[in-house]
């Protein structure tokens, strides 16, 4: 499953950069997550694992974030596993304007185990989480509203 996610950020490029990119902000946008732990490699750069407990949709899930390319204030992409599931996450980021920054997502799911039958049973909570981080890190970013406490 692949689909694309968009949304515009009403900060200057630059002031998306400094939340995005620094891991003490994930929990604020992030919904659910628990924890997360650097593993290997320099936290931020290409090759960098992180481990994230996370909980979805009521279920406690551990992930391995490998970053698998680094190129901000640009491009930024992501493998994400866990049991029954690879997600490749590529962030696209555009200046439109002195405040304005395009954000771009693109996701693809693969899945395997009991997960194959979520994924084509439910597909439609995978575009809404997507969607749901964005909007959760827009709100951060423009009104400071963290979502570490839902």
């Amino acid at each position: 499953m692949t689909y694309t996610t968009e949304i515009v950020l009403n900060k200057s490029i630059d002031e998306v950069m400094e939340l995005f990119k620094n891991p003490d902000h994930l929990v604020h946008w992030q919904r659910g997550l628990k924890s997360t732990k650097l593993i290997k490699g320099i936290s931020g750069e290409a090759g960098a694992k992180r481990k994230l407990e996370i909980t979805l949709e009521g279920r406690d899930i551990t992930m391995i974030e490998t970053i698998t390319k680094c190129e901000l204030p640009r491009h930024w992409h992501a493998r994400y596993t866990s049991n029954g599931l690879e997600s490749i996450q590529e962030n696209y980021f555009e200046s439109i304007g002195p405040n304005e920054t395009f954000w771009r997502t693109k996701s693809k799911f693969e899945f395997s185990g009991y997960m194959l039958i979520v994924g084509k049973l439910l597909p439609h909570l995978f575009r809404k989480r997507s969607s749901t981080v964005m909007k959760d890190f827009k709100n951060f970013a423009e009104n400071g509203i963290s979502v570490s406490n839902i």
